[in-house]
């Protein structure tokens, strides 16, 4: 009969603890979205992020930048930064996207032997742009 009382407790137990886990939760950043009517100058610097900053922040655009088979990725994220620096951006929040080409065989005429072709990764990377508020 004082199986109730212990379940009450028990559960009254489970939500103090659950809220004081959320109390103690990091505070997520003020995030705002840029009016399509807004521009802003060329920057001169502009930080590679690879996850949300802390501080507040607008973000003021996307970048798509799909890279060639081939292409080095430190090429891939300088077209990225050069195109959030002339958005006008403090930083990019970006997401790697690269993809592996399929693998084919082929037969080289020099060895008359069947060897593997491609299947290389070809890098590519999605941005946010954002402006430090």
């Amino acid at each position: 009969m004082h199986s109730l009382p212990i379940a009450l407790a028990s559960r009254a137990c489970f939500i103090a603890t659950a809220l004081s886990l959320v109390a103690c939760a990091a505070p997520q950043p003020d995030v705002a979205r840029a009016t399509p009517s807004s521009t802003y100058a060329p920057t001169a610097n502009v930080q590679l992020l690879e996850q949300p900053p802390t501080r507040p922040y607008t973000e003021i655009g996307t970048i798509d930048e799909p890279g060639e088979p081939g292409a080095l990725r430190a090429q891939v994220l300088a077209q990225i930064l050069e195109k959030a620096r002339q958005m006008g951006a403090d930083a990019v929040i970006v997401t790697d996207v690269s993809r592996r080409a399929p693998s084919t065989q082929r037969m080289n005429p020099t060895t008359g032997f069947y060897e593997t072709v491609g299947g290389q990764v070809i890098p590519a990377f999605k941005g946010v742009a954002i402006k430090f508020r």
